[in-house]
């Protein structure tokens, strides 16, 4: 699990979206308010307001979930490879949530100052 700290402790769901949707493009699906199944088969959980699941097809191979949090002043957003087995989580380690991670940490909307 990879962290990065937003020095705005007000970043919503509905931001990290829409800079995930911008900095990744259209070949990439960007589900706010969803939670990674762990179930090999299942579709992304709903009912996960502070989650964002990103990933391309089904986004039952290739994915990557963020969480984002609140501490001191800041937001946390952690980003979490996904996969339905152990090399394909890691293949997606080094190849969405890395994608992920770039964009959130070069992201300007999440940079402004509160």
């Amino acid at each position: 699990m990879r962290t990065i700290i937003v020095p705005r402790s007000d970043v919503t769901t509905e931001e990290v979206s829409e800079a995930l949707r911008e900095g990744l493009g259209p070949r990439y699906k960007v589900l706010p308010g969803m939670g990674m199944n762990w179930n090999p088969v299942g579709n992304p959980r709903p009912d996960k307001p502070d989650m964002v699941v990103v990933g391309t097809g089904s986004t039952r191979l290739f994915r990557a979930e963020v969480t984002i949090s609140s501490r001191s002043g800041q937001t946390v957003l952690h980003v979490i490879a996904g996969g339905i087995s152990l090399p394909l989580r890691l293949i997606n380690g080094f190849w969405i949530a890395r994608k992920v991670r770039q964009v959130l940490e070069t992201a300007p909307g999440l940079r402004r100052d509160a």
